[in-house]
């Protein structure tokens, strides 16, 4: 095994501390991992170790969210890789992924529904610490993802003055990957703000 390798290993089983039920360690302490492991949804109480990373991880997200969206278009499914692949713990998962692909441009033709961005940032917070189909009856299962995306919608408003596809759009001057740069980086904030030691900065 090469240096390199062993020390994604050394990361991988280094990566997430969990308090509160107990100590998690590597990609077994959330969800649908890369390998595919059983899910396990964070709460209130996780708290995962990120060490220093949490700044280069929001930045590599927005900076994948602008490479992506000029490269391959769909906003939502931009927003949804740049977050998988810049946040640590985040589960590569497929099945979010493909949930974006019908939520770009507002998702109809007048641009009329919510950001891509803005959707794609929320399919990933779900994914993370929403409710599940088993916890259905359970209304207050959506409350840490609710807490979550709110946090992403007031910087879109700052931002744009709306999660509006037509009114980002216009604020923007239909600068898409700059939106979808902007959108992941808050997802990845909120997140790591509320899962890990990384503090937002005041802007």
């Amino acid at each position: 095994m090469n240096g390199s390798a062993a020390g994604k290993d050394r990361r991988s089983l280094l990566l997430l501390a969990a308090v509160g039920a107990g100590s998690l360690t590597g990609a077994d302490a959330i969800g649908q991992t890369r390998a595919g492991k059983p899910d396990r949804l964070l709460t209130e109480k996780d708290r995962l170790d990120v060490g220093n990373r949490g700044p280069a991880m929001v930045e590599r997200a927005r900076t994948l969210g602008r490479e992506y969206e000029a490269k391959y278009g769909n906003c939502a499914q931009c927003t949804i890789a740049a977050l998988q692949d810049a946040v640590e713990f985040l589960p590569a998962d497929e099945s979010a992924f493909l949930a974006g692909s019908c939520l770009s441009g507002g998702a109809t033709a007048s641009g009329t529904a919510n950001c891509g961005g803005f959707t794609g940032a929320g399919i990933v917070i779900g994914r993370l610490c929403g409710r599940t189909r088993a916890g259905f009856s359970d209304r207050a299962a959506n409350k840490l993802a609710a807490k979550l995306i709110r946090k992403v919608a007031g910087k879109f408003e700052q931002a744009y003055g709306s999660v509006l596809c037509k009114d980002v759009r216009e604020k923007s001057a239909k600068d898409c990957p700059e939106v979808v740069a902007r959108a992941a980086g808050w997802a990845a904030e909120a997140i790591l703000a509320q899962f890990s030691n990384f503090t937002i900065r005041p802007t």
